[in-house]
C-alpha cells in the first residue's frame, strides 16, 4: 500500500481545470491501493482565523474524500498572522516585479504555515511518497523529502515560465524568478508529470534527464460527461429549442479566457450571424463579462456543468494564450461534441485535425469557415462527436492514466529506497 500526499498552495474549492486535475488524479490513483492525502492552503476567512485555523486535510480511500481536523496546536500556530503577512508579502513582490495582477504569488514560495501543515501530515500518516503541484510548494515539499526521507515528485500542470511569458502583465523580473523557481522544482524531484510530450520535450531540451520526466495527460471522466446527460434540461431552460447552440466554459476572468471571449463576442459571433440568426453562443464560468447582446447568453457559474454541454451543439476553443493542455476540449469530446479550436487551444493534445477536431492557427475567417461547416452539415457533426469519444475513451481517460501515475509512483519508490541503500 502506498501513502501518497499531494499538496498544492492554494484552496481546493476553486472551479478551475487546475483543481480538476488534483482532485480527479487522486480519487483514480486511490482505486489503486494508494492512500491519498491532499493538504491545501486554507482560506483567512474571518478575524477569528488570525488567531485559530479552521483548516482541514483530506484523506481519500477509493474514490471517497473524507474530511481530517489539524490537531489544536497545529491550528494554533500563529495561522491567521502568518497568512495576513504572506499575503502583504505577495502583494509587495506583485509591486516589486511589475506583476500587478500576475495569478502566481511568489511569495508563497516560503510559506512556514504551510510547511507546518504539510509536515504532521506526512509525518503522522507516514508518507511513502509526497508531490507538490505547481512549482510553488517546491521549497516547503523538499524541506519534508529531506526531514522524512521520501521521494519526491513534482506535477507540473504546465510549463510556467512559458505561461506566464503569454500574459499580458508579465514582466521580466518576474519571469525571471518563476523561472528560478521552476527549474529548482525540476531538480530537487525524482519524477516530474506532465500533461503532454510537448511539455516532456520541452523540459528535456532545458537539460531535465529524460528518465525523470513521465507524461500523465489531463484526462476526463467519460462516464460524467457522455452522451448520455440531458441537453433538453438545458435548451428548456434558456429557451434554446431549435437553436444551434456554441458553447465555450472555464473561469471567465482567467486572461486567456477573457481575451478568447472578447474573440467571440466581437469577431467571431457578427461573422456566424451573418449566414445564420438561429444561433445561440452560451458563455459558462464565474466572473463573466457584461454582454448585452440577444444571440449570446451567459450563466456565471453552475454547478451541473455536464447538462451545459451536452445542450451544445458545437463547442469552439478560440484561445490565443496559456500552457498546459486544455481540460475543456476533453470535457466537448467525452461528451460528443464537434469542436472547433486554434492550434494553440489543441496545443499538446494527440488529435487529428479533420477527424478528432478541427483546428485552424487563428480564430480568423478560416475558424469561422469551419464553425459554418458544422452548423450546416449535421451528419459531419455527428461524426466527428463520435470520432471525438471514441479518442477520449483511449487515450483521456482518468481510468486509465491513473494506472500509468500508480506504475510511475511504484518505480519512484523502488528507485528511491535503492539509492537511499546505496549511499548507506
Amino acid at each position: 500500500m502506498i501513502n501518497l500526499c499531494i499538496c498544492v498552495n492554494f484552496t481546493l474549492e476553486d472551479h478551475t481545470g487546475a483543481v480538476d486535475r488534483i482532485l480527479n488524479l487522486a480519487k483514480n490513483v486511490s482505486g489503486h491501493e494508494v492512500n491519498v492525502y491532499l493538504v491545501s492552503r486554507s482560506r483567512l476567512e474571518s478575524p477569528f482565523s488570525l488567531f485559530l485555523d479552521s483548516g482541514k486535510y483530506y484523506q481519500i480511500k477509493n474514490g471517497i474524500v473524507k474530511e481530517q481536523q489539524y490537531p489544536l496546536h497545529i491550528r494554533f500556530f500563529f495561522p491567521g498572522g502568518t497568512k495576513l503577512l504572506q499575503e502583504i508579502l505577495d502583494r509587495m513582490a506583485r509591486i516589486l516585479t511589475y506583476s500587478f495582477s500576475a495569478d502566481v504569488g511568489l511569495s508563497y514560495v516560503i510559506d512556514p504555515y504551510f510547511f507546518v501543515k504539510l509536515f504532521y501530515v506526512c509525518k503522522k500518516e507516514r508518507m511513502s511518497l509526497l508531490q507538490f503541484e505547481f512549482p510553488t510548494p517546491s521549497l516547503s515539499s523538499f524541506l519534508v523529502k529531506k526531514l522524512l526521507h521520501i521521494p519526491l515528485v513534482y506535477d507540473a500542470h504546465n510549463i510556467e515560465t512559458e505561461r506566464i511569458r503569454s500574459t499580458d502583465n508579465a514582466s521580466g523580473i518576474y519571469l525571471t524568478l518563476t523561472k528560478l523557481i521552476e527549474n529548482l522544482s525540476c531538480k530537487i524531484s525524482d519524477s516530474i508529470f506532465v500533461v503532454s510530450e510537448r511539455d516532456k520535450k520541452h523540459l528535456v531540451s532545458l537539460g531535465v534527464p529524460e528518465r525523470k520526466v513521465e507524461t500523465i495527460p489531463n484526462s476526463v471522466e467519460v462516464n460524467r460527461f457522455s452522451r448520455s446527460s440531458n441537453n433538453n434540461k438545458i435548451r428548456n431552460q434558456y429557451q434554446l429549442e431549435n437553436k444551434i447552440v456554441l458553447l465555450f466554459h472555464g473561469p471567465l476572468d482567467y486572461p486567456p479566457n477573457r481575451e478568447a471571449v472578447e474573440i467571440l463576442v466581437n469577431r467571431l459571433m457578427p461573422n456566424i450571424l451573418k449566414k445564420h440568426t438561429n444561433v445561440q453562443l452560451l458563455l459558462v464560468g464565474r466572473n463573466p463579462p457584461r454582454i448585452s447582446n440577444p444571440h449570446i447568453t451567459v450563466t456565471g457559474y453552475v454547478e451541473n456543468l455536464p447538462d451545459y454541454v451536452a445542450a451544445a451543439d458545437i463547442a469552439l476553443v478560440p484561445l490565443l494564450k496559456g500552457g498546459g493542455t486544455r481540460i475543456k476540449i476533453l470535457e466537448y469530446m467525452a461528451a460528443g461534441k464537434a469542436v472547433v479550436s486554434t492550434a494553440k487551444g489543441a496545443e499538446g493534445l494527440d488529435l487529428q485535425n479533420g477527424k478528432d477536431v478541427l483546428i485552424t492557427k487563428n480564430p480568423d475567417s478560416n475558424f469561422t469557415d469551419l464553425v459554418l461547416q458544422l452548423i450546416e452539415n449535421n451528419s459531419l457533426r455527428e461524426n466527428m462527436g463520435t470520432n471525438a469519444q471514441k479518442k477520449i475513451i483511449s487515450l483521456y481517460s482518468w481510468k486509465e492514466t491513473a494506472k500509468k501515475a500508480v506504475q510511475d509512483y511504484g518505480k519512484v519508490i523502488r528507485l528511491y529506497g535503492e539509492g537511499s541503500k546505496n549511499v548507506q
